[in-house]
């Protein structure tokens, strides 16, 4: 019983010590509250442009007859989902009635290859 104890252990330790750590990817490149989509603001996902500075866009849209003013966050990762700092703060955008206006970020970072928008109101 004890061998066995053993052997377990050591296996976990084995494959949690591997030498290539697992890649992390980002499976929700926007995350909007609820309050957004009931102030009738939808988006589409990012859209990253450029190789070498990345930069990223997202189309915003407003459904209502009057301007909502929106605040979003452009978080950056690298190839391996690990977190790029950047200098970008939390911004805001009025989205005019019935319209559409892109959002615009720009990585700072050679390394960046992921984008995470989030938008609320």
């Amino acid at each position: 019983m004890r061998f066995l104890c053993v052997l377990a252990l050591s296996v976990i330790g084995m494959v949690g010590c591997s030498s290539k750590p697992p890649a992390i990817t980002i499976s929700q490149p926007l995350v909007m509250g609820s309050e957004v989509l009931s102030a009738g603001i939808t988006a589409d996902a990012p859209v990253i442009n450029g190789d070498q500075a990345p930069a990223a866009t997202t189309r915003v849209y407003n459904d209502r007859d009057v301007p909502v003013t929106i605040h979003y966050h452009y978080f950056w990762y690298d190839e391996q989902g690990l977190d790029i700092p950047h200098d970008a703060k939390r911004q805001f955008m009025r989205v005019p009635a019935h319209s559409s206006t892109e959002l615009l970020s720009s990585s700072g970072s050679v390394n960046a290859r992921q984008v995470r928008i989030y938008i609320s109101l």
